[in-house]
């Protein structure tokens, strides 16, 4: 390659990405998919923002593949509330998915709106807008030929705002819900005139449900499962069940087809505060990582103590 002819920028940028994407599967990291995305269902469908009585904000973060140099990793802040219509809701998010040399950042805004369509039945749909900021940082890989001018900088920081649309539909104890959070392709090579489809991200549909059946009067089991379809990738399904005791302590456990395994607590305490603990393994690469943590943390504002709060809400 000549450190002079700018040409073979984007030719290796792209082969740099769909190596990745081979490698580690780029559908499942950006966004992000969460093992305990019950916590925080608004990451991927903005129905959920305001799905609690009283306001609250949650932090969800997961590494992955502990003991690889450059293993994806992402975090989660988000706020969400009942609006004074309390038919509506609204939420902020505050999201980082990085992966190697490549990064993303995005700040979204989600707005719902619940329609009563019976006495136990109810249909809301969600509204999100996002501003994301994505870069490739070249100077970070470690190359064999050292003093290529072409790595010596990275390129610009890249603006990408999008739109998202969501459906929960409510029917007793269960739920189903359907997202497209991200309805617009965005470029991932940061040189211009780059316009392959491989070089751009691809819409993700969600579809997913879950149920909470009472087994006593201390005990409650919560399954679900989550479905994402996003073209040129395979499909993306996991199943999970969650045990509930006194609604203060929780534990699971998680599959996905990729052969993934992993299992959850969750601890409430004084109905304020939320921690939860996720551990997963990929059966096919566990002799070369420490396996995938991820750690939730939430919390109630307690405006007003008249609200009693179930800890599923999260």
């Amino acid at each position: 390659m000549k450190a002079g002819n700018h040409t073979y920028r984007p030719c290796w940028i792209l082969i740099l990405l769909l190596g990745l994407q081979s490698a580690f599967g780029i559908l499942a990291q950006d966004p992000a998919f969460f093992s305990q995305h019950l916590h925080n269902p608004m990451v991927y469908n903005p129905a959920f923002a305001g799905n609690r009585d009283i306001p609250g904000f949650s932090f969800l973060t997961r590494q992955q593949w502990l003991g690889w140099e450059g293993s994806p990793s992402s975090t989660s802040l988000l706020l969400h509330s009942k609006m004074k219509n309390k038919n509506a809701g609204a939420g902020l998010s505050l999201s980082y998915n990085g992966m190697g040399p490549m990064f993303f950042a995005g700040i979204s805004g989600a707005y719902s709106y619940s329609l009563k369509l019976s006495e136990k039945h109810r249909m809301i749909f969600g509204l999100q807008g996002e501003l994301g900021f994505r870069q490739i940082r070249l100077s970070r890989l470690k190359l064999i030929d050292q003093g290529d001018l072409l790595f010596a900088e990275d390129p610009g920081i890249r603006v990408q705002p999008n739109v998202g649309l969501g459906i929960h539909y409510k029917a007793g104890k269960y739920s189903l819900h359907l997202s497209v959070p991200r309805l617009l392709n965005s470029k991932l090579s940061p040189y211009e005139g780059e316009s392959s489809e491989w070089s751009t991200t691809q819409r993700i549909l969600y579809a997913g449900a879950f149920a909470h059946f009472k087994l006593g009067e201390d005990l409650q089991l919560v399954p679900s499962f989550l479905l994402a379809l996003s073209r040129g990738d395979s499909p993306f399904l996991e199943f999970s069940t969650l045990l509930n005791f006194q609604e203060r302590f929780g534990v699971g456990i998680m599959y996905r087809l990729n052969k993934t395994l992993g299992a959850m607590f969750r601890y409430n305490h004084m109905e304020k505060f939320v921690f939860g603990y996720a551990y997963d393994i990929s059966l096919n690469i566990e002799h070369y990582n420490a396996g995938t943590h991820e750690l939730f943390l939430g919390y109630n504002f307690p405006f007003n103590r008249t609200k009693n709060i179930s800890p599923r809400r999260f």
